[in-house]
């Protein structure tokens, strides 16, 4: 063996002293290929001289004199750091759960050694999440309320696209059109049978998400709120957009409502005053249940934080967004 090659043994030993050497020389010297660039190819070449006993000063990082695999740790090292290896979690929404999965897929693909863990929880909690530090970036389907912008007057949101609230009943269910009327009568308990609305004679099961869900809020102030009106106490609760979809295909006399980039064949969007919840009709305005979804940060966003949004806001990003079903913003 090469006297000039370290041991396996002695490298692990001076892993710890390796990485508080400066990683601005290994970006200086450790440029093998020419490429501009320091990655693991050039840890290679280095290991490469090490072995044949040639010399390159180029491959002597560290400036002993000696080109040895710790120049190649060295070299490893700095390719680490000039990735921008990010470390986040994420929670929130359920309605931007799937764009925050798919991004965070894509960017840990496009950036090695970076860390993304994403799940749900529901808006309120995603907006009580980051402001105490639980996570580092929150997910809501609403924009904040008076009560949160006091309590938590750091927050930063962050506009990442636009989603409508498809009103949606059993597609065995014979109602193809609702009124808002209609609508605000079935949720408020006027309306109790389909059979007033052209359909069935059969008790509406009227279904509607927790408190704290940014799609019920959408829902409540695009619907309720015009009337001052509550969600009938007998409705069913429940906490999800997969929920609320497996529900309302499971039984033909309900009705309920979801995230358009939850919705499939297996429930049946009505349209509202004769306009389909579209991804046209929502971008231009003329579908009445519509909102803004955001990822939202506690302060100005960190290094990493702003990597992953702007990949978000990017043209991959957005082009996550429109293969969900929801509409980009740039």
């Amino acid at each position: 063996m090469n006297s000039k090659i370290v041991s396996i043994g002695f490298l692990a030993i001076l892993v710890i002293s390796a990485a508080t050497l400066s990683v601005a020389s290994a970006a200086t010297l450790g440029d093998l290929n020419g490429d501009n660039k320091i990655t693991t190819a050039d840890a290679t070449i280095v290991l490469s001289i090490a072995a044949s006993g040639e010399w390159d000063e180029n491959a002597d990082v560290n400036g002993d004199g000696c080109i040895t695999s710790l120049d190649a740790l060295m070299i490893l090292q700095s390719a680490a750091g000039s990735t921008g290896a990010t470390e986040l979690k994420i929670a929130g929404s359920t309605t931007v759960l799937p764009i925050a999965e798919e991004c965070a897929s894509a960017y840990m693909a496009n950036n090695p050694g970076s860390q993304i863990d994403v799940s749900g929880g529901g808006s309120s909690y995603g907006v009580k999440a980051v402001a105490n530090g639980t996570v580092d970036i929150g997910t809501a389907s609403r924009d904040l309320k008076d009560s949160e912008i006091a309590a938590y007057p750091n927050l930063v949101t962050h506009s990442i696209a636009r989603d409508g609230v498809a009103v949606i009943i059993n597609p065995a269910n014979p109602v193809s059109d609702l009124t808002m009327a209609e609508l605000q009568g079935i949720y408020t308990g006027t309306i109790t049978n389909w059979d007033e609305l052209g359909g069935n004679t059969a008790t509406i099961a009227v279904v509607s998400r927790e408190d704290g869900s940014g799609t019920r809020d959408c829902f409540v102030q695009a619907v309720l709120k015009p009337i001052s009106g509550d969600i009938i106490a007998g409705a069913v609760i429940l906490d999800s957009n997969d929920a609320m979809r497996t529900e309302v295909s499971g039984n033909e006399n309900a009705i309920g409502y979801l995230s358009l980039g939850y919705l499939d064949s297996t429930v049946k969007a009505t349209s509202l005053d004769g306009i389909l919840p579209t991804i046209e009709n929502i971008g231009s305005g003329n579908y009445a249940i519509s909102r803004t979804l955001l990822m939202i940060t506690n302060g100005a966003p960190d290094a990493g934080e702003k990597s992953f949004l702007d990949f978000v806001l990017s043209e991959d990003g957005q082009q996550i967004v429109e293969e969900a079903n929801f509409i980009p913003v740039v």
